[in-house]
């Protein structure tokens, strides 16, 4: 009776379990099962006399368990406060900015690593409004730069730092003229030109000059075409009728057209006397040597380049949208300036000194069709007095905006 009773008890607990599933108690050799225990099943703990959810259950609970305890232990260690970079804060009374160097503001000019940042000038500017001291002071010549943590050696990517009131910072304004809208009926006006129907159409007539525009020709201020001669050099004579407008508002300039630079250097080449009379007062109205700015239109081919004369400072340019540089045209340029005002004034001028630059920093054209349109708004802007702040965007505006200007024959 007492066997029976013990063995009922020990039964308890696995009764559920079906006769394949052979259990073995610690340090014990009796079976629960009929069947004999194969030689694969090895000696399992105690809980596994329970469920196997059961089973899983415990465990989880237990790595969670585990994983809270190792945190707490963690966070009993007394922790450094830290700044927004994740380094160790510094005080206040010792710094006066996210990393922890004093500075004195002062001084003109904050140094930490001059090889990969700038830091803007210190003006003493009373009236400079600046309403918030977190203004960004430094410009980046680098996407990051490394600074060294003292404490974990770590290296940190850091873009600001804390402005100070004093500080001022220069801004390039850019002027909204020559992008000013263009009104619904001034786009329905152009669409309506560039139609079949007005292909033969003079729809304008340039007096002074003497250029017919027809409807074929302006055409070519459509997208995907390649300016032609007479659009753009109507567009000059309007941007110089723009200056005699308004002289006050535009640098002084003589703008060439693209006939000049062949005739300049023809099949035989340099030929000063083929343009010589191009540039009479009694034709230009004016001395081509009093102008600031002197243009020049250059093809080549398949692409448009412009070349500058800018005498007001001395240089002389080259403009390639597509990042292009040809020293000969500037050095016929410089032999022409010399035989002008030569003949033009009986002077001899030395043009060693001025200085030759094929300028790099402007905008690029991204296809293979926008070169004339670069070129005209290269010589819009500099026109103006405007640095070139501009991209391939703006093109379809400036083709539209350009041939608007053209059916007006007026220059904005």
């Amino acid at each position: 009776m007492a066997n029976e009773a013990t063995k009922r008890k020990r039964n308890r607990g696995v009764g559920s379990l079906s006769t394949s599933q052979q259990i073995i108690l610690p340090g014990k050799s009796r079976f629960f099962s009929e069947k004999p225990v194969s030689s694969s099943n090895a000696t399992i703990s105690r809980l596994s006399r329970y469920p196997v959810t059961k089973f899983r259950e415990f465990h989880a609970n237990r790595r969670g368990f585990l994983r809270f305890r190792s945190l707490v232990r963690r966070s009993k260690k007394k922790a450094k406060p830290r700044d927004c970079c994740g380094n160790v804060e510094i005080s206040r009374e010792t710094t006066r900015n996210l990393f922890g160097h004093k500075y004195d503001s002062n001084k003109p000019i904050l140094k930490f690593n001059e090889k990969e940042k700038i830091v803007i000038d210190l003006i003493d500017d009373e009236d400079s409004s600046i309403e918030d001291d977190n203004q960004i002071l430094v410009e980046e010549r680098s996407s990051t730069w490394g600074f060294r943590n003292g404490e974990n050696r770590n290296n940190l990517s850091v873009s600001l730092l804390r402005r100070s009131p004093r500080l001022k910072k220069t801004r390039v304004e850019v002027s909204h003229e020559p992008f000013l809208p263009l009104k619904k009926e001034e786009v329905a006006q152009v669409n309506a030109a560039f139609s079949v129907r007005n292909r033969n159409k003079v729809l304008a007539l340039h007096k002074n000059s003497n250029i017919d525009i027809h409807g074929e020709t302006l055409q070519c201020l459509k997208p995907f075409a390649w300016l032609n001669d007479e659009v753009i050099n109507v567009y000059l004579e309007l941007l110089k009728e723009r200056e005699t407008r308004d002289p006050q508002k535009y640098l002084k300039c003589h703008f060439f057209n693209t006939f000049f630079y062949i005739k300049l250097v023809s099949a035989s080449g340099y030929n000063y006397e083929a343009v010589r009379r191009w540039t009479t007062q009694r034709k230009l109205g004016y001395n081509l040597i009093d102008c600031d700015i002197i243009f020049v239109p250059i093809h080549g081919g398949v692409h448009w380049t412009l070349a500058v004369i800018n005498k007001r400072e001395c240089k002389f340019l080259y403009l390639d949208s597509l990042n292009g540089y040809d020293p000969r045209i500037l050095n016929v340029l410089a032999k022409y300036i010399v035989d002008e005002v030569k003949d033009k004034s009986g002077k001899v001028i030395d043009v060693s000194s001025w200085d030759i630059e094929f300028v790099k920093d402007l905008p690029r054209q991204q296809n293979g069709y926008d070169c004339g349109m670069f070129m005209l708004k290269y010589i819009d802007f500099y026109s103006r007095g405007l640095a070139l702040h501009f991209s391939q965007k703006e093109m379809p505006y400036f083709r539209l905006r350009t041939a608007n200007e053209i059916l007006r024959l007026r220059a904005d």
